[in-house]
């Protein structure tokens, strides 16, 4: 009776695992479909849809995790950004670039303790990794942290060549110091992130801290504007009553 019971369960393992095995490859195959189109397509919903589409019919397909999840991240959906670079670490546990996007968003949720767990992480990871220094700083002075947040900016400071990314470190040790009382050193900073990005002209402007040479330009920049649609605002004709 018992060889009975063996043959019978051999029987069905030898009809059923030819088609499990074709139905995995045929499943595959069409998530990297998806996958692929979501690479291709420049519309943020349509990425969101075929990435979707692409982890429901393979769970396991980790970069579909995280591309949904850097384009959850520009569309400003930071707990989903959270949920699909956690599923992303489960299968992928020793990427850096992972850690940081998670702290990225926590940071942009005002969870900074967790900011800062995971831009750890990144760093024990690879220690050399572009933008965490500058983003845990802005986690340590948000939570209070303000020698550590100037050691970061420091750091950060002397590894990074992005301007953008730079203009921000200035801009974070800047807001560091005035918590600390050292206007001067605000000030300066405040000033090399303006020079260093433009953005931060309009921020330093709006927030006091613009000087006589800064409102001079604001002034230059407004005749030219004034002078701009002066002029071709006179060379524009007027629509005709039948047009």
């Amino acid at each position: 009776m018992k060889k009975i019971y063996i043959s019978i369960l051999i029987l069905l393992v030898t009809v059923v695992w030819p088609k499990h095995v074709q139905n995995v490859y045929a499943f595959d195959g069409n998530a990297l479909e998806y996958f692929d189109l979501g690479l291709k397509t420049s519309m943020a919903y349509k990425k969101t849809n075929y990435f979707t589409r692409a982890i429901e019919l393979n769970p396991r397909l980790a970069p579909a995790y995280e591309e949904r999840g850097l384009n959850y991240y520009f569309q400003g959906k930071y707990h989903e950004v959270i949920e699909d670079f956690t599923n992303y670490i489960h299968l992928v546990p020793n990427k850096a670039d992972a850690y940081k996007m998670l702290g990225m968003a926590y940071l942009k949720i005002n969870n900074y303790e967790k900011a800062i767990v995971n831009f750890d992480r990144a760093l024990d990871l690879e220690p050399k990794i572009k933008g965490v220094f500058g983003y845990r700083a802005e986690a340590f002075r948000m939570r209070g942290q303000l020698d550590e947040a100037i050691d970061d900016s420091n750091r950060a400071l002397n590894m990074e060549s992005d301007l953008r990314t730079l203009a921000d470190v200035y801009r974070t040790r800047a807001k560091t110091y005035l918590e600390l009382g050292q206007e001067e050193l605000a000030n300066s900073d405040f000033k090399r992130a303006a020079e260093t990005d433009p953005r931060y002209f309009f921020y330093r402007y709006m927030s006091g801290y613009a000087d006589l040479e800064d409102m001079r330009r604001a002034g230059l920049i407004g005749m030219i504007g004034i002078a701009f649609v002066f002029i071709f605002g006179l060379k524009l004709k007027p629509p005709k009553k039948d047009e």
